[in-house]
């Protein structure tokens, strides 16, 4: 008996070589994305998103964050206009375009409400990489790093969650890259699945081209990102 469970570790033992922890796979996309200490360098940056769904819904969206400030900045233009959804510390407002599109929009500002504030604080906390550092974000680990397979790949699944909020992260085992997110909030299942990455400026590898589809509206959307990561709050206002 002692002899056929020492072969049957014996056979486990490589399988067991090849499982990964949460911490190994998180370091192994910092490594692949550009090296923890560049990361960890980012306090301040802004993308700019075009979502792309041949509907009526398509629109695009800036937006930028101070993390060390607690500045939040999200404008989001669609049909021609342009909406600010703005967080300065304890202040949060929105900005609402108003007058005809043939002409230069005034815009009327409604402050934002506390659940509407601790949203885009909440975005403000997760900063540039919700799963880099969690724990210290408010998340908990939920069941390890697990195996999955996407489009034939080998993929580590991290999942965190968080007081209404759960996050899935699919990493592509040969490279360490982050292939897949997916995020439910309010019942509404998100998904963005990351097709090309390109190396900025500062040596940080980041997703450029997507595709995002949720639950709701189920549209197959095209997700075109342009990254700044240097002096990102030059020309963005953050007063009323």
């Amino acid at each position: 008996m002692k002899k056929i469970s020492t072969l049957i570790l014996v056979a486990i033992l490589p399988l067991l070589a090849e499982a990964q922890t949460a911490a190994e796979v998180v370091d192994k996309f910092l490594s692949a994305a550009g090296g923890e200490d560049k990361i960890s360098a980012i306090k301040a940056f802004q993308y700019k998103r075009s979502y792309k769904a041949n509907a009526a819904t398509d629109y695009n969206e800036e937006v930028t964050m101070a993390t060390g400030e607690n500045k939040f900045s999200r404008k989001k233009s669609i049909l021609e206009r342009d909406f600010y959804y703005v967080l300065n510390g304890n202040a949060g407002w929105l900005k609402i375009p108003m007058g005809s599109r043939d002409k230069a929009p005034t815009y009327t500002t409604k402050d934002l409400n506390e659940k509407e504030k601790g949203d885009l604080m909440l975005e403000v906390i997760d900063g540039l990489m919700p799963f880099y550092n969690y724990e210290a974000k408010g998340y908990k680990l939920v069941g390890g790093a697990q195996d999955a397979t996407i489009d034939g790949k080998l993929i580590s699944k991290l999942t965190i969650e968080k007081t209404g909020i759960k996050r899935e992260y699919y990493f592509d085992k040969s490279n360490g890259l982050l292939v897949r997110e997916i995020w439910i909030v309010n019942g509404i299942t998100h998904t963005l699945d990351h097709k090309k990455y390109i190396e900025t400026k500062l040596g940080v590898k980041v997703p450029v081209e997507s595709n995002y589809i949720n639950t709701k509206d189920k549209r197959n959307t095209a997700v075109a990102t342009e990254w700044i990561l240097e002096n990102p709050t030059q020309g963005v206002s953050f007063i009323k």
